[in-house]
Order: structure tokens, then sequence, then C-alpha cells
């Protein structure tokens, strides 16, 4: 009976069977990233049906970018009040500083893509990837080992997928062929 009622107030996140088309699309999208299994799943978590335009899944992208960003700023901000190790905190107001910079950055690219100034939105994309390189995230800070390593690689996979899926919408392409989006970002 426990395991019952434990069940039905546990929040359960079912992942959308999309259809062929919306398939290929998001196929297009993760092909593009460092990690095609996980771009895949945060896709399909957020997906609200099984059909989504380029436009939709861009949409959703860059909300879902915008709402790391916020939580990892969030997150920082609680470590620098809970833990104010002297020797950590130059580097963790830093990167305090670059996630609270990718919130708003985000803000700013969501309104681009509601007014349909994608060209603009590309390039303000473009800055997200290097205004993340200045967060270096590899603290030591007690119970975390580097509590920002693997946000910022999230977070990295997320500029990617708004990335591509912008450059889709601006080239008016369904699809890509090659790593045309991801070279100019990060090095790769």
């Amino acid at each position: 009976m426990i395991v019952l009622v434990l069940y039905i107030f546990t929040p359960h996140i079912e992942a959308i069977k999309a259809d062929e088309a919306t398939e290929a699309l998001i196929n297009s999208i993760c092909i593009e990233n460092e990690d095609y299994g996980f771009c895949n799943k945060i896709i399909h978590e957020k997906l609200k049906a099984p059909t989504a335009t380029i436009k939709e899944l861009t949409s959703l992208i860059i909300y879902t970018t915008m709402d790391h960003a916020s939580d990892t700023y969030i997150f920082i901000d609680n470590i620098l009040r809970e833990w104010p190790v002297p020797k950590e905190t130059t580097g963790l107001k830093t990167c305090h500083e670059v996630y609270n910079r990718e919130t708003n950055s985000f803000l700013e690219i969501r309104f681009l893509f509601s007014k349909g100034e994608y060209e603009r939105m590309g390039e303000a994309i473009l800055s997200t990837a290097k205004i993340l390189e200045d967060c270096r995230g590899d603290f030591l800070i007690p119970p975390y080992k580097e509590p920002l390593i693997e946000k910022k690689r999230v977070m990295r996979i997320l500029i990617t997928m708004s990335a591509v899926s912008g450059h889709m919408i601006k080239n008016e392409k369904a699809s890509l062929i090659s790593s045309v989006v991801t070279a100019q970002f990060f090095n790769i």
C-alpha cells in the first residue's frame, strides 16, 4: 500500500514517442552534439506532443537552456552563501557572473526568437559559448567533488543544441548533413 501511495505522489517524466518527421528533426539536432543520447533524452522529456516543428523544438531547447543557466546560477549562489572558502571564492564568483550572463543572454535569445530575428539570435547564441569559457568549474567544495564540471558540460550541450536548431531555422533547412554549426563553437 505504501509503495502505491509513493508511486502516485512521485512525479514521473515519461518521454513522448515522437512521430517520424519529428524524430528526424531531433536526430538532426542531436547528431551534431558531443552527447547524442543526452541531447535526445532532454528533447524527448520536454516534448509535449508527438509532432513538433523545428521552431517548436528550438523554443523547447531555448527554454531548457535558460532554465539550466538560471538553476546553475542559483546553485552557485547557494554554495557561496554556505561555503565561502577564500581559496575558491574568486572562481565561484566568476562562474556566478558567467551563469548570470548566460541566463540574461538566453532571455534575449528567447526574445529574438519570438520576433523571428534568427540571424541576431544565432549571433547571440555564439556569444554564449564564449561566455561559458570564463567559468573554470573544477572547484573542490565539500560535499561536492567538482560541482560545476557536469553543469558546464550540460550547458555546453544545450548551447550546441540551441545553435544547431537556430541554424536550421535561419537557413530554412530541416536537417544538417555535417557539423557546419558545431565547428564554430567550442573549437571543435
